[in-house]
């Protein structure tokens, strides 16, 4: 659930019209004056802070909306895309640290959790909330679609007072805390239901939404009746851009005050106009991919041979990827996860190096053999998988064929549209699916119970997991039931290391970070690791 980003890229943009968006942008830098604003004296003009109406235009990818499950329409506005316009039970901090948000939240023993409500908190018609408010919030992500996080049950919500609920999960589940600050689970007044009336749900957050036109955009107001630090901005349009040179090309005319996910390819040409800096948020995502050993049917996929993961891991050479693929805009890191999220344990992680020697003996080993520079082949069967992929350029799944056929795999890329991309990742109808999962909740280890974990709830699980009985599946029991946090992130490092170094269920091909490009005028925007946490309340614009 936690893992998605804004779907910014499924298909291959158009290499023509970036080269010419590049020519674009280097000539109005070329011709462009400093359009910084001066004092009589010359100098640059100080900072007043927010004066005049503020207002803010952010150019973002596709409506997240429009091509989306169920599921994650019933997140709105709140997720892939946080408009900020509804609390969450705790909060994400930069550091992936959970802090208070609209409650106070405690363990209370026997898998039971308790969140008070702080003082003070008022929906946007000024109706104070109450802890049938809380349950009802609750509630809503358990009914179908549902969309709860940490193991949450129908029943396991429970008024104490009027300002107190306690959550029970449905399994013994001690990383709750951690988990429950995601988007998925905000507050809602009674009788909210985003999926089918969005404009009629009422939640707690510094903005409220004003308008929303699919696959146009999204228009929030600051919120007079927030029970906390107001807004500085009196109105955010969300504008929807699908093609991302289209989204660039909205920062040059001015269409747009900042934009979302600059393309890589045309980021130094972006950087360089007049009055535009970037703004990088710390690391939150990994490109990556997962691994299918097994279809949903059980019929076992040629990577279910450890020897043939191992190989595959060793074909890539991530140092090319990030420094040619994504133009030095990454780290190579080997964890599925963020390293921040491991603290001092991060580098128990060691990931399989690259070395294509070692791929090919593995290979061999493995009964793969290989004439010259032809696909290898075993019982006259050639070595061939199939690549699909999700939020990404076409030219991250092209450097994974590219590694892979420099081995002698027949590696083929499938470029499937959302619905036929849920429908191969449910069924196993694949054999590499790339992906970019952010980090998007305190759970150091969200992404190993959500993806890899045999007892969790996506179809997916059954596909990649190691499976049951296996020394992961343990480890991961284990750490749902830690209580110490310094226990939990060294044991989630050793469950990370038994999956990237031992299992190979997964492969890290770079860390990443969302890139930004802004008007020089626009102030106080903190980019957050997880972009589905991002809040805008800070935000102003210098007039």
């Amino acid at each position: 659930m936690g893992e998605r980003m804004n779907r910014s890229f499924r298909k291959g943009r158009s290499r023509l019209g970036v080269g010419l968006l590049a020519m674009a942008l280097v000539a109005g830098a070329c011709s462009s004056g400093d359009d910084e604003p001066t004092t009589a004296g010359g100098g640059a003009q100080a900072d007043q802070g927010p004066t005049g109406r503020q207002e803010l235009r952010v150019g973002v990818a596709a409506d997240p909306w429009i091509d989306s499950s169920e599921g994650d329409k019933k997140r709105k506005p709140n997720y892939p895309l946080n408009a900020d316009v509804c609390d969450t039970l705790v909060q994400l901090a930069p550091d992936f640290s959970v802090v208070p948000m609209a409650t106070q939240a405690r363990y209370v023993g026997d898998n039971k959790f308790q969140f008070t409500l702080v003082p003070g908190v008022k929906f946007a018609d000024g109706t104070p909330v109450t802890a049938t408010d809380l349950k009802y919030s609750i509630d809503y992500t358990t009914q179908p679609p549902a969309i709860g996080s940490g193991f949450i049950g129908r029943d396991s919500a429970k008024i104490i007072d009027d300002k107190t609920v306690e959550v029970t999960p449905t399994v013994q589940n001690l990383r709750l805390m951690e988990q429950i600050n995601h988007p998925s689970l905000v507050v809602l007044k009674p009788g909210s239901d985003p999926l089918n009336n969005l404009m009629g749900s009422v939640c707690t957050g510094p903005f409220k939404v004003e308008r929303y036109t699919p696959q146009q955009e999204l228009v929030v107001v600051k919120s007079a009746n927030y029970w906390g630090q107001p807004a500085m901005l009196d109105r955010i349009t969300f504008k929807f851009y699908p093609d991302e040179t289209t989204r660039a090309l909205a920062l040059q005319n001015n269409e747009v005050d900042m934009i979302q996910d600059v393309p890589l390819s045309i980021l130094k040409s972006v950087q360089s106009q007049p009055g535009v800096k970037i703004e990088r948020a710390p690391v939150g995502y990994t490109t990556m991919f997962y691994i299918a050993r097994r279809m949903s049917n059980g019929t076992e996929r040629v990577l279910n041979d450890p020897l043939v993961r191992k190989a595959v891991a060793h074909s890539m050479d991530r140092n090319a990827f990030v420094n040619g693929v994504l133009a030095g805009n990454a780290e190579v890191i080997p964890h599925i996860a963020p390293p921040a999220v491991l603290g001092q344990f991060a580098d128990q992680v060691k990931g399989i190096p690259f070395n294509r020697a070692e791929a090919a003996r593995l290979l061999d080993q493995a009964g793969w053999t290989r004439q010259g520079d032809a696909v290898r082949t075993k019982g006259g069967q050639p070595l061939r998988v199939k690549i699909i992929y999700d939020r990404v350029e076409l030219t991250v799944p092209e450097f994974v064929q590219a590694q892979l056929r420099a081995v002698g795999f027949d590696a083929q890329i499938a470029q499937l549209d959302a619905g036929a991309y849920r429908d191969a990742t449910s069924t196993g109808d694949y054999d590499i699916d790339i992906s970019v999962p952010n980090q998007n909740d305190g759970n150091p280890a969200f992404l190993l119970a959500l993806r890899w974990f045999h007892k969790a709830t996506g179809a997916n699980a059954k596909i990649i997991s190691p499976g049951p009985g296996t020394r992961f599946e343990s480890m991961i029991d284990a750490i749902l039931v830690e209580s110490d946090p310094v226990e939990l992130r060294r044991k989630t490092a050793d469950a990370m290391r038994e999956l990237v170094d031992v299992e190979v269920g997964g492969v890290t091909l770079a860390g990443g970070y969302r890139v930004y490009a802004l008007k020089d005028k626009v102030m106080g925007f903190q980019p957050h690791p997880s972009s589905t946490n991002q809040r805008w309340r800070t935000v102003y614009v210098r007039n």
